[in-house]
């Protein structure tokens, strides 16, 4: 998938947001990037951009909760390291994060805030985009 085929997925899928703007400021992929580095996912990247006009439902967090939870979760939850960029709240202390030593290469890892295995839930970022449980659910 490339990013224009995710726009276009994107825009066939959802409708457009009224209140994301507010959630997801201007600056959202910057403080990412800044933050975790610039060596993510390129769909990871596109599907921030999106966040800020389309209503994609789910808790995508936008970058100062991504860091401020990082922050929290690095210190205080002995089963989520430095290398777990969280992007989505699964809403239980637990999280959809992405592999920081992976790079693009990055799969979605399933980090439980109370098991210490960490599942990965896909092999590529790519992959969660086309999920109709996670990504795709309406």
């Amino acid at each position: 998938m490339t990013a224009d085929e995710l726009a276009t997925l994107v825009k066939s899928t959802f409708a457009l947001s009224d209140y994301a703007a507010e959630r997801y400021p201007a600056d959202d992929l910057e403080r990412v990037t800044a933050f975790f580095g610039n060596s993510l996912p390129p769909l990871f990247l596109a599907m921030r951009g999106l966040l800020r006009t389309y209503a994609i439902p789910g808790d995508h967090l936008p970058a100062d909760e991504m860091i401020h939870d990082h922050q929290w979760e690095v210190e205080n939850n002995p089963n989520f390291t430095t290398d777990h960029i969280p992007f989505y709240a699964i809403g239980n202390g637990d999280y959809l994060c992405l592999s920081r030593s992976a790079g693009t290469k990055s799969p979605v890892l399933y980090v439980a805030h109370d098991d210490p295995t960490v599942d990965t839930l896909h092999v590529k970022f790519d992959d969660y985009l086309i999920d109709a449980d996670w990504f795709l659910h309406t």
